[in-house]
């Protein structure tokens, strides 16, 4: 990691001549790699009455980045106020390896862009961030201990996201308290106003919260998330018929390190979840409710049921592999139809890690996702419906 110490020298107004001790540091991440695809949809249904018996195969070998580790560039510093005091902030760009192009379009500080205070009582983060529930940026905790993945490599070596409920990632305007350890213990808490109108109806409005405890070779968590959905699409008419429930999740994650050998656990239910292991989004071809109006769909669909992630990593051949295994089983809601189908998901995921240094390491990986929505109903189809893929990777990780 290359790192600047710098000693700025202010002038402001009446604060002339004060000093200001200031660290700043640069880092990064680039993963450049190779993937192979592999997947197959199936459909067995009646829509408007017509039978739809048929099968989509598909097949891609790309140049990929970010499989293993997101590619991203940062800068972060802080500065010493005193009596106990910290300012930090961090600003967090990602971008693809293979292109150049940013993983967001039109948002340079897509992955973080926080200013931090900290102090005996803890820190508060103020900005666009990461949730608790994933593994990433400076408040992401509980991904790490659910899965030897975390939150997933490619599509198909997903980790626990493949069998929970799905989330959004970040946040933006969003407040993060963190306190101190005290006895091994933290505990988290997070609100998100959303976007545009902050803090309304006609905005998405995220709440967590969460408790990490750590013991020798233990590292035990629990997070409950809240999401207060938009619900300015559901205006007179149809809309206003509808019975839209905000979603919660409860998770537990634990992990115990063996020396050698690491393993994972991680259980979650779901309740009026917009979607679970992305199924919702890969099944979009049944007309649920409100044919052809997408957005409107998604918001008035919801998913309940549970999740089970069971991982491990273990050092062979000079390097670490990872193993994980999922199972969920739940159900899809259309909020005026009713009942939509029984979901259930499985994965199987196998990595390798190989390090070439400090801050360069080798990987590969496997994975298998089985998707299934069983007993389809809705106002203009009826069915099953199936997914399969398989994920082939391999590829290079350089931190700076």
């Amino acid at each position: 990691m290359f790192k600047k110490s710098l000693t700025v020298l202010a002038v402001l107004g009446a604060f002339a001549g004060t000093a200001m001790a200031a660290d700043v540091t640069v880092y990064g991440v680039v993963d450049a790699g190779l993937a192979y695809t592999h997947d197959k949809t199936t459909v067995n249904a009646k829509i408007n009455a017509q039978e739809l018996k048929d099968s989509v195969k598909n097949d891609e070998f790309r140049m990929d980045s970010g499989n293993n580790s997101a590619t991203r560039f940062g800068i972060r510093g802080t500065e010493d106020l005193g009596n106990g005091l910290q300012v930090g902030f961090i600003l967090e760009n990602g971008f693809d390896a293979d292109t150049g192009a940013l993983t967001t379009d039109d948002t340079i500080f897509d992955r973080q862009a926080t200013l931090s205070l900290s102090g005996n009582f803890g820190t508060v983060y103020m900005g666009r961030m990461s949730t608790l529930i994933s593994d990433t940026g400076s408040v992401g905790f509980y991904g790490s201990m659910a899965s030897a993945f975390g939150s997933g490599w490619s599509s198909n070596i997903a980790g626990h996201t493949a069998v929970n409920a799905t989330y959004q990632t970040r946040y933006n305007n969003a407040v993060t308290y963190v306190s101190p350890e005290f006895a091994g213990t933290k505990i988290y808490a997070q609100y998100a106003m959303g976007d545009d109108e902050e803090n309304t109806i006609r905005n998405d409005r995220y709440a967590a919260l969460g408790a990490e405890w750590k013991a020798g070779p233990m590292d035990f968590g629990v997070l409950v998330d809240w999401l207060d959905k938009d619900s300015s699409e559901h205006g007179a008419g149809f809309g206003a018929r509808m019975n839209v429930q905000d979603q919660y999740t409860v998770n537990f994650a634990g992990s115990y390190d063996f020396g050698v050998a690491k393993a994972f656990a991680a259980v979650q239910y779901f309740k009026d979840a917009r979607d679970a292991g992305g199924i919702l989004d890969n099944m979009g071809f049944f007309e649920i409710g409100n044919a052809g109006d997408q957005v409107f769909n998604k918001a008035n669909t919801a998913a309940e049921g549970y999740g089970l992630h069971l991982g491990a990593t273990f050092d062979a051949l000079g390097g670490t592999f990872l193993a994980g295994v999922g199972y969920m089983d739940g159900e899809l809601d259309y909020a005026y139809d009713g009942h939509v189908a029984d979901i259930k998901a499985y994965s199987a995921s196998l990595g390798y890690e190989y390090a070439l240094s400090s801050r360069t390491k080798l990987y590969s990986g496997v994975g298998y996702l089985k998707q299934e929505a069983d007993g389809v109903k809705t106002g203009v189809a009826s069915g099953n419906w199936k997914y399969e893929g398989y994920d082939v990777i391999a590829g290079l990780v350089h931190t700076f």
